[in-house]
């Protein structure tokens, strides 16, 4: 659900935002601070899985031009979603979940462009890390071409434990790489899925990787060694849907 974004600034009442429940996306805190009250911003922090980055003096001003006593908070322009209650709404409906796993793509153009592919290709719902994932913001809205309005999105601190819960559930959980001889057309993908994609930094973390029951990869014909992260995604979910009967 799409809402207007908003900017919070000041310790205190960045501090109420996120007791309030407020979908906090990352919060920006001078690099120097110190106090009893940090502290304990430092820790609702932690406890409500919210990223938060370090920065001088000198870029908070440039960002805030109030006082913002040294803290500033994005509020997030869409609501995040549990993973779980996505899960049981698909399994209430009878049908088999398509999970999609970000693991620190963190580059907007390609997270909004992996987004709109999601929202087109049917999946429930993209976990994305609290830290290393690209912001949630206009710029990734407008790049998703407004699928991020209308698809769901789970922000959890460990995507290795989320991976390990979903095989709980009974999901396969399918990572997609150019690091296997497994191509993607030969394997069976027909049934509930998380697909994992890495960052084309550092690919997929090994943490991750050992939760992994199939490892696949995209078959291409020229000389460059891999496909954009964006494109790989796009492909690999048609696959998933092909085998599926969806498309």
């Amino acid at each position: 659900m799409m809402k207007k974004q908003e900017l919070i600034f000041g310790l205190h009442p960045v501090m109420e935002a996120i007791k309030g429940g407020k979908d906090i996306d990352k919060v920006l805190v001078q690099s120097d601070i110190q106090g009893g009250n940090i502290t304990e911003l430092r820790r609702l922090l932690k406890s409500h899985k919210i990223s938060a980055q370090n920065l001088p003096l000198q870029r908070l001003n440039h960002l805030c031009k109030k006082n913002h006593q040294g803290v500033i908070a994005y509020v997030s322009p869409i609501e995040f979603q549990p993973y779980e209650e996505v899960l049981t709404k698909v399994f209430e409906a009878g049908r088999n979940p398509l999970f999609l796993i970000l693991d620190r793509v963190s580059d907007v153009g390609n997270f909004g462009a992996i987004c709109r592919s999601a929202e087109c290709m049917g999946v429930d719902c993209v976990i994305i890390p609290v830290k290393g994932s690209a912001q949630i913001n206009e710029e990734s809205i407008k790049r998703s071409s407004g699928a991020l309005m209308h698809i769901n999105i789970s922000r959890e601190r460990d995507l290795a434990a989320v991976a390990k819960s979903l095989k709980g559930y009974g999901l396969s959980i399918i990572a997609c790489s150019e690091k296997t001889d497994n191509l993607l057309h030969e394997s069976n993908l027909t049934g509930a899925c998380a697909l994992v994609m890495g960052s084309e930094e550092d690919g997929i973390n090994s943490q991750i990787m050992k939760e992994v029951d199939a490892h696949i990869a995209i078959p291409t014909l020229g000389e460059t060694a891999s496909l954009n992260v964006s494109v790989a995604t796009g492909i690999a979910l048609y696959e998933l849907n092909r085998q599926r009967g969806s498309v």
